[in-house]
């Protein structure tokens, strides 16, 4: 009896080493193969038993059963541990799926927040170019409008100017005028003076001629008279 537990106890650790040894499977499996993976380990330890308990009634059914519960112990020992062998590997798998399945979420993630933060870069470039030719051309209209202003300023100020040099020169010249009021006045009354002198004196001498021809009628008569009172001796 001894024997035959040393004996399953060194089958037990060669296929321990044995598993040991054999290569993990590859971390390629999809989610889905390691989970059928680890599901058909549940089932090859499932039959494990059932084989199990059908080589343990066998063996007692026998009347010589030397070696058998050894064999049937030994059967099992190598079904559980290829089932743990394929559990342990589909659960690595898994593992691997899951990592590989978040850092292709991650990635994803990093992926579109990158491109988010470019679109986001993007937009706020763009908005900053829009509001800078906004404030440009708000600036521009500004400094158009002020420049108008001033335009019209200046011409308000230059309008201003030419109405008060022409109100001053109305000015001066009405007090120029103003001014040389009396002695244009004199020169008028002077004028009008010596208007009314020459026109006595045209009076004067119509009279003195009216006058003139008056007597040279007067005396034509007595001169016509006196030749042929001269011409009657001869």
């Amino acid at each position: 009896m001894h024997i035959r537990n040393w004996l399953a106890l060194a089958l037990m650790l060669g296929h321990a080493w044995a598993l040991a040894q054999t290569p993990a499977t590859p971390p390629s499996l999809s989610l889905d193969d390691a989970r059928a993976q680890r599901a058909r380990a549940r089932v090859l330890k499932a039959e494990a038993e059932q084989r199990f308990e059908a080589d343990k009634a066998e063996c007692q059914s026998k009347v010589i059963a030397v070696g058998c519960m050894s064999s049937a112990k030994e059967r099992h020992l190598k079904s559980l541990h290829e089932a743990d062998a394929l559990e342990r590997t589909g659960r690595q798998a898994e593992r691997e799926a899951r990592t590989r399945e978040a850092e292709a979420k991650a990635a994803k993630r990093e992926a579109e927040a990158a491109d988010r933060e470019a679109e986001e870069r993007a937009d706020v470039a763009r908005y900053r170019e829009q509001e800078a030719q906004r404030t440009a051309e708000r600036e521009r209209r500004q400094a158009e409008e002020a420049a108008k202003l001033e335009s019209r300023r200046s011409k308000a100020k230059a309008d201003r100017a030419e109405q008060q040099k022409r109100f001053e020169a109305r000015r001066q010249e009405d007090a120029k005028r103003a001014q040389q009021a009396p002695e244009n006045a004199r020169k008028a009354e002077e004028r009008r003076r010596q208007h009314a002198e020459r026109v006595k004196q045209i009076d004067e001498r119509a009279r003195k001629y009216a006058e003139t021809l008056k007597q040279r009628e007067a005396e034509k008569p007595a001169s016509q008279t006196a030749q042929p009172a001269a011409k009657s001796p001869k």
